[in-house]
Order: C-alpha cells, then structure tokens, then sequence
C-alpha cells in the first residue's frame, strides 16, 4: 500500500514539474501546435466537432453567427465554407483555437517562442522581460518548494509504513 502511494505520490510530483505556469505546456514542432487544448474541450471535441458547434450557434442566435460569418469573411478575405470551418473550430475549442493561431502569429513573423513574442509586441519590452523573469522565476521557486516538500513528506510515510508483503 505505502510503495502505491510513493509511486502515486512520484507521478504527482513528476506531473507538476512538466506543467508551466499557465497550467498547458504545448508541445510545438515545426508543422503544428499539438496538445494544447485543455482536458475539457478534448472531451467536448470527441462529443461534437466543429461543424455541429457552428449548426449549434446558427440554430441558436442566427443574426449574431451570420455578422460573425460576415465579418470574417471581410476581414480574413475567406469564402463563406472557410469562414464557416473557422467559426466552427473556434467555437468547438476556444483555447486550442487562440493557441493554434498565436502559433501560426510565431511561426509567420520569426519569433522564436511566446516570450520572444510578448516582449516585441509590448510597448515597454525592457519592463515585459523583466515582468516575465520575475515571474518564471517565482513559479519556479514555488514549483521547487512544492517537489521537495511533498517528495519529503513521501518519503517520511514510506519509510514510517514499511511495505509488508501478506503471507499465506
């Protein structure tokens, strides 16, 4: 039982320390952005995908899909269809949608990672940088403190409630 819980413990902890402060570490590769939608909308996405979502909304508040249809097609110069696919993707997976396309903003314009991004696109890049050390650093700290004491409270447990294996 206690060996179980060490383990358990372990992946916890091993599970902490791979997710970054925004609670979503996207694996990027040079194609796409893979396994940056929340656990939720992953769910949501195996129930219905983005053309019921765009059916949904249409059945729901037809004026407001169909400006929405409009105003993209002016302004992404899209066909209806691809404005459609757009609004339904969206729709369907609202935080997988926005990281798709900062990925896309990245890759299109040459920056590197979100960070190289963010300070670029500010209007005080010295104080962003600063901001965005500052904080990883804190998360940082906090995530260490976090492993050490929860791998030392594991460890104590385990070593106060020794496996013993049942005889028969």
């Amino acid at each position: 039982m206690a060996g179980g819980v060490v383990y358990f413990l372990m992946l916890v902890l091993i599970t902490l320390a791979n997710v970054d402060a925004f609670g979503v570490r996207p694996t990027v590769s040079s194609s796409k952005v893979r396994s940056i939608s929340s656990p939720a909308a992953s769910s949501l996405s195996m129930v219905f995908g983005p053309n019921i979502a765009a059916e949904m909304e249409k059945k729901k508040n037809p004026k407001k899909y169909e400006s929405t249809i409009q105003n993209l097609m002016k302004q992404n110069k899209l066909t209806r269809q691809q404005a459609e696919k757009r609004y339904g993707e969206f729709l369907a997976d609202p935080d997988g949608f926005a990281l798709r396309a900062a990925a896309q903003e990245r890759k299109e314009k040459g920056y590197k990672d979100w960070k190289e991004q963010a300070i670029a696109k500010s209007d005080d890049p010295e104080a962003t940088r600063k901001r965005i050390e500052e904080f990883q650093k804190k998360s940082t700290l906090k995530a260490t403190a976090m492993i050490t004491i929860f791998g030392s409270a594991a460890m104590y447990y385990s070593s106060i409630n020794q496996f013993v294996p049942p005889t028969h």
